[in-house]
């Protein structure tokens, strides 16, 4: 189930997960959403300004729970490095706002910090994170599983740590999970 409407050639699809996500990050975490939302909007403003930049705009936009996936038109002019910078745009701009709100005084603020954690994770390399598709172009499809699989087993077991420490946080269990299962049978789950 997903709501699509068209912005000039780029059909936008924005599925039910990502409105469940919304309600959810707006119940449990009221301060932090709009920051949250900003951080997450400029991340991907960076891919496409990357994107534009290169003469390469989506043909079609998903956006779900999961993240966004944009959908090149066939034939898009870019070869794998000029992809693996529009990878790195993302959490680039990320890490340009954290260092922005650094300059200006303001590194705790949940803006700055909600980019800097966004901006790094996403630097990880494991695929389906942007650092993991940065390496999927780089070193082929092959080394960035294996790349990513080795970042992901300690990865895994810190989150299991983590849990075993708090008695509540799951959350970079719950992360791991869902990326070795990406890893392993290659697809978004619940999209």
């Amino acid at each position: 189930m997903s709501f699509r409407f068209r912005l000039g050639p780029c059909q936008v699809e924005w599925g039910f997960s990502c409105f469940v996500l919304l309600a959810f990050a707006c119940l449990f975490l009221p301060m932090e959403t709009p920051a949250l939302l900003l951080s997450m909007a400029l991340h991907e403003a960076g891919h496409l300004g990357a994107m534009g930049a290169l003469r390469a705009l989506p043909r079609r936009v998903i956006i779900s729970a999961l993240g966004v996936r944009m959908v090149l038109p066939p034939g898009a002019p870019l070869t794998k490095g000029k992809e693996a910078l529009v990878s790195a745009a993302g959490p680039g701009a990320n890490l340009l706002c954290f260092l922005l709100c650094w300059a200006a005084g303001r590194p705790q603020g949940a803006f700055a910090l909600s980019s800097l954690a966004l901006g790094l994770l996403h630097l990880l390399p494991v695929a389906p994170l942007d650092g993991g598709l940065i390496a999927e172009k780089l070193l082929g499809p092959r080394a960035g599983r294996w790349l990513s699989a080795a970042f992901l087993i300690p990865l895994g077991a810190l989150g299991f740590w983590v849990l075993l420490r708090t008695r509540y946080n799951y959350s970079l269990l719950a992360l791991s999970v869902y990326l070795m299962l990406y890893l392993v049978l290659g697809e978004d789950l619940g999209c």
